[in-house]
């Protein structure tokens, strides 16, 4: 039996291959679950979707709460409550916070929510169990994913991105060997792909080819921390004001977005402060909320989100069309997913980018797991978005250059090195030697953001980042490879080869050119491995 899990930033989703009616089923796991009620754009009536909260709290003693038991208990603004965990992760944040008086991190509670979802789905030893990613993560995040899994799941675990998932949940609306774009625009990130489906009548085993892919860091989280900063704005509250109401007044103003996108033309906010006495009361309107969408926004470079949301489409066609010949007039339909999908007049935006062409938005909370769900056991082809590169001494520059050695584009797993390089010591009689190497991105990052800190909401400034941004795979040991006998200068000593396995991280096969070494590998866990190494994931250094 196939289990899917869709871990996403604001909520998760589970889905199972029911064997008796050979379809797939969301699951709701009693008390655990939420029904999320919404409109689409343009319908009369509404529609619902079962979500997990992608919250975790701790209570005395460190017992667990997670998804709407947190939300039901009134617990979401608690000082042991963690949500966004997913959104720390992606960008390396795990400072710990003391509850109960241990020091708990946002890795350790997203390990415990990813735990409890599997106990309750009733995930068994001998299953095979689907977990989706972000097009734009980094090979920490993947493996730091698939460990966490597999501390409560003992079955068959495969990695699958997120964008592909949708087009597959999308089934009954694709037809073989077609151009498709997959818009996934959730609570903290935007991927986009185009996706050509190939003719499995012919003998194909691959339901699909990802032939493009952009993506950016932003969603409905970031919409909220807007609409949240233009209240205080009208309000003259203080950032204590807004902490001292906490997460429950950031509920409300997400409420709001949702039946402003849903149709609405007018909602009203209101939440009273306890401390304070005063009741926060704001107006929202629809024109309003328009108008907050279509601002420039500085940490965007000066475009607005719907101008950034018309870029990531067209960097995503503009690499389909510069690698495979793909045009834009071949795209036959679109398919969204995320709840950020469903944000006021951007569907809108997507359609004037496609105006031949129908753009789904019927799933926007299910489709993924669902997708996931259905091919769980299909080889999909997929490729990489980010670049693997090798920090290498430039003597020309006198300067530290990176030399990919993995480019973005690859399609993965691959069967064979991408690239091979030599691995020479640089001084007479060296006993470790090492590699440095960098995953290179293009992303932007906002500039502020709203965090839950010690239980309280806080303003927190960030700097805008460069464009392009790096991440070294192996920070805390760049000297793992350990030669026995010692280096001689000059001489060709070690072959490293590179390639990327099915769980998209980057792999690293090494041998030993010298007769009767005794070289190894350090892990970072302290586990030696001796020479030759094959396809051991460049993360584990």
């Amino acid at each position: 039996m196939t289990l899917a899990i869709d871990f996403g930033t604001c909520n998760t989703v589970l889905a199972r291959w029911n064997s008796a009616t050979r379809s797939v089923e969301t699951l709701r796991p009693q008390g655990m679950s939420r029904i999320y009620r919404y409109r689409l754009p343009g319908a009369a009536s509404e529609r619902e979707s079962a979500v997990i909260p992608s919250l975790v709290h701790y209570g005395e003693g460190n017992t667990l709460r997670t998804g709407a038991q947190v939300e039901n208990a009134g617990l979401a603004s608690h000082r042991g409550t963690f949500r966004w965990v997913k959104l720390d992760l992606l960008r390396d944040n795990n400072r710990a916070r003391r509850i109960n008086g241990d020091l708990i991190t946002p890795r350790q509670a997203a390990e415990d929510l990813i735990g409890e979802v599997l106990l309750a789905a009733g995930a068994q030893a001998g299953e095979d169990l689907v977990v989706t990613l972000p097009v734009e993560s980094f090979d920490k995040y993947t493996d730091w994913l698939q460990g966490a899994v597999l501390q409560s799941f003992r079955g068959t675990l495969r990695m699958l991105d997120e964008a592909t998932a949708c087009i597959l949940g999308y089934d009954t609306h694709v037809r073989e060997g077609q151009v498709y774009v997959v818009f996934d625009f959730g609570g903290g990130t935007l991927d986009v792909s185009v996706v050509r489906t190939r003719d499995l009548s012919a003998g194909d085993t691959r339901p699909c080819d990802v032939l493009g892919r952009a993506g950016e860091e932003i969603g409905g989280s970031l919409v909220d921390q807007w609409l949240l900063r233009e209240l205080q704005q009208a309000q003259q509250l203080s950032d204590q004001d807004v902490a001292d109401v906490g997460t429950a007044l950031l509920r409300a103003v997400e409420d709001a977005k949702v039946d402003l996108s849903g149709g609405s033309e007018r909602c009203e906010v209101e939440q009273f402060n306890d401390l304070s006495g005063r009741l926060i009361s704001h107006s929202y309107t629809a024109g309003g909320l328009r108008r907050t969408l279509e601002a420039a926004r500085p940490e965007f470079g000066g475009l607005s989100l719907y101008r950034l949301v018309a870029s990531t489409v067209e960097r995503a066609l503009e690499q389909a069309q510069g690698r495979y010949g793909t045009r834009k007039s071949e795209v036959r339909a679109v398919f969204m997913a995320g709840g950020s999908s469903l944000l006021l007049g951007v569907a809108a935006r997507v359609g004037d980018i496609f105006p031949n062409c129908p753009v789904h938005c019927e799933d926007p909370f299910e489709a993924i797991a669902r997708g996931a769900c259905r091919y769980a056991g299909e080889d999909i082809n997929l490729a990489l978005v980010h670049d693997y590169c090798l920090r290498a001494w430039d003597r020309d520059s006198k300067d530290y250059v990176l030399v990919p050695v993995v480019p973005r584009g690859t399609r993965y797993p691959t069967e064979k090195p991408v690239s091979v390089k030599y691995v020479n010591a640089a001084c007479e009689g060296a006993t470790r030697l090492g590699l440095v190497v960098v995953e290179r991105s293009a992303m932007l990052r906002p500039e502020t953001i709203y965090v839950m800190e010690g239980g309280s909401l806080k303003a927190v400034n960030v700097q805008r980042r460069e464009d392009t941004s790096l991440r070294e795979l192996n920070p805390g040991d760049t000297e793992f490879i350990h030669a026995e006998p010692a280096c001689t200068i000059g001489e060709r000593r070690f072959v490293a080869g590179f390639g990327v396995d099915a769980n998209k991280r980057l792999t690293l096969s090494l041998k030993d050119l010298h007769a009767g070494n005794r070289s190894f590998v350090q892990l970072g866990n302290g586990e030696r491995l001796d020479l030759p190494v094959r396809d051991l994931p460049f993360v584990k250094l």
